[in-house]
């Protein structure tokens, strides 16, 4: 898996109105889960501004990254036999992170953080596929009306991202997979959601099956 920090992303090129959209979503979905997470591990940082976020908001966070000139707390290959430490945090949380694994080593790496969560794993993954999304605002409401249709490209194997190794929606990875991959890990899907002014991030929020 190639570092992110060895592609020369610019803060500024990387921080786009879309992204920005997903960090919204990252720390609503976060807050969401309310007072019974404290303790966050956060997996892949890049330029660390979840972190920042969530410590703002009095989370307590533990950073863990493969690339060490990032500076995380935890040095973590996911694509390898990691180990974490086990019912230490409330919430494991990692956005755009699965998709450059190959899919098997994806799928034992959620294996594994679903043994270490206490509770809950947040992730998103990328979603490839044709849309049409028409968004209306009222001045009466808050909240705009959206008319959405999506179809994911499943004629395709080539990702948007030349970084991917696969995404939701491509031949061979439809939704159904993903969900049996969540399931396989030992998780419950508590929440899924796909904002229609961005729908190239998929989300989800899963619990940990009671013992």
């Amino acid at each position: 898996m190639q570092l992110i920090s060895s592609l020369n992303i610019k803060n500024s090129e990387y921080l786009s109105k879309d992204r920005l959209i997903s960090y919204h979503h990252q720390m609503r979905l976060i807050f969401s889960l309310g007072h019974q997470v404290k303790n966050v591990l956060e997996i892949g940082i890049f330029n660390s501004l979840m972190t920042h976020l969530l410590k703002s908001s009095g989370y307590n966070v533990t950073t863990a990254d493969i690339d060490p000139s990032l500076r995380p707390d935890l040095i973590v290959d996911l694509a390898s036999d990691f180990s974490l430490p086990k019912d230490t945090f409330d919430a494991i949380v990692l956005f755009q992170v699965l998709e450059h694994l190959p899919y098997e080593h994806s799928e034992q790496a959620l294996q594994k953080l679903a043994e270490a969560t206490k509770r809950f794993v947040v992730i998103s993954i990328p979603s490839c596929s044709r849309f049409l999304a028409i968004q209306v605002r009222f001045a009466y409401f808050q909240r705009p009306r959206h008319l959405f249709l999506n179809i994911p490209k499943f004629w395709s194997t080539k990702p948007i991202c030349n970084q991917h190794c696969w995404e939701m929606g491509l031949k061979g990875y439809p939704k159904k997979r993903i969900l049996n991959s969540v399931a396989k890990a030992g998780l419950t899907v508590k929440q899924e959601f796909v904002d229609p002014t961005y729908p190239y991030h998929y989300f989800l929020v899963m619990e940990k099956h009671s013992k």
